[in-house]
């Protein structure tokens, strides 16, 4: 029986059998994939916390990234001209380590998720044949998909905010929906399990200031990514992505000012902070988490639904089994006895008459034939009880893992937002709030 329910899940959840749970950033340079990683980790304390759970952080290349882009936006000063460094290429895509924790309760682990923040470089036309396959590859094998778009891009033209039906000047250019798109119709091209993807609008503190901002803002997303709205529509996929929308105000307490386009035509946006001391306050960075998070439940208990029908019909057919053999048991029990009891009489004769009868009618040999046919049913029956046995503690110890991982994650997710600007668009069977399935 597995003693550690929290190993038992941890062992149990991933359904690819990888041993983590893997999510990618997806985005050309300079659209905020680290910045909004940054914001999710700012909220890591107290969005875990609330819920009961604990997390731990394994060190590398892209946590130090991570926390370097928080020290920059927490310094950085009211007209926010200081950028953050985008991540630059690797020599070699695959040493990629990615951003990692875990997530437990009571000092047990039993999740790890994987963040990949790849390079916008990744995602150009100048890409080297060996990114391109690096990406192919994480997009094929991840559960989760985190879109950022640059806000400012799809919501602003030369003369201002876009108008209802309009898309953004820039939006093309800097979110490059065709190039995701395409990238994603290739990965998804055969589709066996539950993927999600996530369009994540940043730098979008001007277009949520109000409800109808940010609903309006979820219009533009929807229109800005019609093409690949359309592609997951598809038969083959309905059931299977799921998308959300989830802003995420990577800095908190700015707004967008102007554009400015350099020499060689590169537009950047600028902002400025609203009031000019306003702090490093990113809000809603815990969204995305929580919708992962809630999905990957989702498809757990999807998974453990199955494990229990087939573990319940492993059981009935085993005690069908049992009653059977059990009958054959009890048949060689009594030819057993019976050859033993006839073995017993021959052996009781005087030697001469014994040896006699022996050569007309072997009893030694019949009565070992009995034997072995009885030792042949008991093995059978004990190793059939051995599985009834390890099955009905199988089935108990998913029924208390199951239960221990709703209530352990159940608060969490009820915090995900589905108005203002959030939505589900497709997909709700994986996103359903965790219930109980007994």
């Amino acid at each position: 029986m597995y003693t550690n329910g929290f190993g038992y899940i941890k062992r149990m959840f991933d359904h690819k059998g990888n041993g983590r749970t893997k999510i990618i950033m997806v985005a050309p340079r300079g659209i905020g994939k680290t910045s909004i990683l940054a914001a999710m980790h700012e909220e890591f304390h107290k969005t875990f916390e609330r819920a009961n759970l604990q997390t731990w952080v394994e060190n590398g290349a892209v946590l130090a990234a991570i926390d370097e882009c928080k020290n920059i936006l927490r310094n950085i000063d009211p007209r926010v001209k200081k950028q953050v460094t985008p991540t630059q290429p690797k020599d070699n895509p695959w040493n990629d380590q990615g951003f990692t924790f875990e997530i437990g309760s009571s000092a047990k682990k039993f999740m790890k998720l994987r963040f990949t923040d790849p390079s916008g470089e990744y995602f150009s036309p100048t890409a080297t044949s060996n990114q391109e396959e690096y990406i192919k590859q994480q997009l094929n094998d991840c559960d989760a998909i985190l879109i950022p778009i640059d806000a400012t891009a799809l919501m602003q033209k030369k003369t201002g905010m876009v108008s209802y039906g309009e898309i953004g000047t820039w939006h093309e250019e800097k979110n490059n929906p065709q190039q995701i798109t395409r990238l994603l119709k290739d990965a998804f091209s055969n589709v066996k399990s539950p993927r999600l993807i996530i369009l994540a609008p940043v730098k979008c503190e001007t277009y949520t200031q109000t409800s109808k901002d940010a609903e309006n803002l979820l219009s533009h997303v929807k229109m800005g990514y019609s093409e690949l709205l359309d592609f997951v529509k598809s038969d083959s996929l309905l059931n299977k992505v799921s998308i959300v929308v989830t802003p995420v105000q990577t800095i908190g307490n700015v707004v967008f000012a102007y554009h400015r386009t350099d020499n060689d035509g590169f537009t950047k946006f600028h902002y400025y902070k609203t009031p000019i001391n306003a702090p490093y306050e990113p809000k809603d960075g815990d969204q995305p988490l929580r919708y992962i998070m809630l999905f990957l439940i989702n498809v757990f208990l999807e998974n453990k639904k199955r494990f229990l029908e087939q573990e319940q019909k492993n059981l009935i057919n085993l005690e069908t089994q049992l009653s059977v053999d059990n009958n054959k048991l009890n048949n060689a029990k009594r030819g057993y006895e019976e050859e033993k009891r006839i073995l017993d009489k021959r052996n009781s004769m005087w030697w001469f008459f014994r040896t006699i009868a022996n050569v007309f009618d072997d009893r030694e040999a019949i009565y070992y034939q009995a034997k072995d046919d009885l030792d042949q049913n008991q093995n059978k029956v004990q190793e059939i009880q051995f599985n009834i046995k390890s099955t009905t503690e199988n089935i108990q110890a998913t029924q208390e893992q199951i239960t221990a991982f709703n209530n352990a994650l159940f608060r969490f997710t009820m915090g995900c937002k589905n108005n203002d600007g959030f939505a589900i668009l497709q997909g709700h069977k994986w996103l359903e709030f965790p219930q109980s399935i007994f």
